[in-house]
């Protein structure tokens, strides 16, 4: 049987669009999940989402965001993971600012206890710039995504009894475009809007 004129460019594009669609649908249906590491005191104590992506605590006690005592921030992933000296130093420099900044644009809580926040990374995905640039020319879309996980906690300055706690985990959506083109943006992006979420938790009454 004779093929009709760009028959062939049809069946091309036919495949390529099958192709496009199960590998992003499967994107779209997974989630990173957060970490348990042992890092956190109370992890029994923490909800999860029900995606899996968050487990976090809030205790009723107040907390002044404004007296923070100490942000500290620890890599936590195995040294051997691929990731250069000075990459986790910025991730670390990152989520740290990140924490303190988002700290500081909440409001004083008065009667609030002063508090010591500490963190670390506990995964970090970062992006092959090359790759994308391959899959948007063939496939319209970049297709190697990024994120991190981070575990928090927020201590009473005094007792050093968890206030409050987070993990969270993070893939930056297909809507970061341009995060897809730079090895650590997406990361970077994933630690910030971990910062974001711990104030969300922070500004609850309980």
């Amino acid at each position: 049987m004779k093929l009709l004129p760009n028959s062939e460019s049809l069946i091309a594009r036919a495949i390529r669009l099958l192709f496009l669609v199960s590998v992003t649908g499967l994107a779209a249906c997974s989630t990173m999940q957060a970490t348990d590491t042992g890092f956190l005191k109370n992890r029994s104590e923490m909800m999860t989402s029900k995606d899996g992506s968050t487990a976090y605590y809030r205790s009723p006690t107040p907390v002044d965001p404004h007296q923070v005592r100490s942000i500290s921030v620890e890599w936590a992933m195995p040294i051997d993971a691929g990731v250069p000296e000075n990459e986790r130093a910025r991730l670390i420099s990152t989520l740290k600012t990140a924490i303190s900044r988002e700290a500081e644009a909440l409001p004083r809580s008065a009667g609030g206890h002063p508090v010591v926040i500490q963190a670390v990374i506990t995964r970090v995905e970062s992006v092959n710039p090359a790759l994308n640039v391959l899959t948007s020319v063939f496939l319209t879309v970049p297709l190697d995504r990024g994120g991190a996980a981070v575990e928090i906690q927020v201590l009473d300055a005094q007792t050093l009894q968890p206030l409050a706690s987070m993990a969270h985990a993070y893939f930056v959506p297909i809507t970061e475009f341009k995060a897809r083109f730079s090895a650590l943006a997406a990361a970077e992006l994933a630690l910030n809007a971990a910062a974001v979420e711990l104030a969300k938790l922070l500004s609850e009454k309980s």
